[in-house]
């Protein structure tokens, strides 16, 4: 049986820099907790295999037995909390997709856990760990879904703030250029900082388009989105600045 990694240290790391909420901040105690619970119980686990493969005693075996189900009770409980985590963090969009997702795993875990329990030879414990790495692969591309959906969630306002912004602008620039006065690079900057704000709308559409379980690309393709988002506030500071003189 392989250590199941939950979440990469980029997700843990995203988690982590989010703003705090009561709900937030209950749901990744009990994460870090079950995680923290789940690498205990496999490394006694491993030490516990060994000393039956060196020993081949019955009592070996029983302790052996016993820290493997502690393995795969505390794994699904990870995996549980891990469903109950991303649930406070998925936009509103995707909150009742996520939470039909959620219910299904975590209903399909709490049977698990049942078999976990009543099982007693490591036969049986080795095939519940297998029904259950024949289900992760499931399991990580719909978290990895989620985990794009908040981060492009939250390129969006900044998209549409930016929108009204170069709006108020191209506004002002008229008003000036109707009154007779200079407006410096005025609306062609605009125009210059709209097409880059384009090519940042372009690499969001990108990210959304990546597979479910390319996260890793999803998150390249989003940090483009906010360089060329960067770059485009940066003409407008100029126009802005060609405006006011400061």
């Amino acid at each position: 049986m392989k250590l199941i990694s939950a979440c990469l240290a980029f997700i843990l790391l995203f988690f982590v820099v989010s703003p705090a909420l009561a709900d937030y901040n209950s749901a990744y105690s009990t994460y870090t907790a079950n995680y923290s619970k789940y690498r205990e119980a496999y490394s006694n686990y491993q030490i516990a295999k060994s000393t039956y493969g060196t020993y081949k005693t019955l009592t070996a075996q029983q302790e052996a037995i016993s820290k493997l189900q502690l393995v795969l009770q505390s794994r699904d409980d990870l995996i549980s909390s891990y469903y109950d985590l991303l649930a406070t963090r998925v936009p509103a969009n995707y909150q009742d997709t996520f939470s039909k997702i959620s219910d299904s795993e975590k209903n399909w875990l709490s049977d698990h856990g049942k078999k976990i329990s009543a099982a007693s030879t490591l036969d049986d414990l080795n095939s519940a760990s297998d029904e259950f790495e024949n289900r992760y692969p499931q399991m990580d591309a719909e978290t990895k879904q989620a985990i794009k959906a908040v981060l492009i969630a939250k390129e969006n306002p900044l998209l549409s703030r930016w929108d009204t912004l170069a709006g108020q602008i191209s506004d002002e620039l008229k008003n000036i250029s109707a009154a007779g006065e200079n407006t410096g690079i005025g609306e062609r900057g605009v125009i210059t900082a709209r097409n880059k704000k384009e090519l940042a709308v372009a690499k969001m559409n990108e990210a959304q388009n990546t597979k479910a379980t390319d996260l890793f690309g999803a998150q390249q393709k989003l940090t483009e989105s906010l360089q060329y988002l960067r770059e485009a506030t940066g003409y407008l500071n100029e126009v802005l600045q060609g405006i006011t003189g400061q």
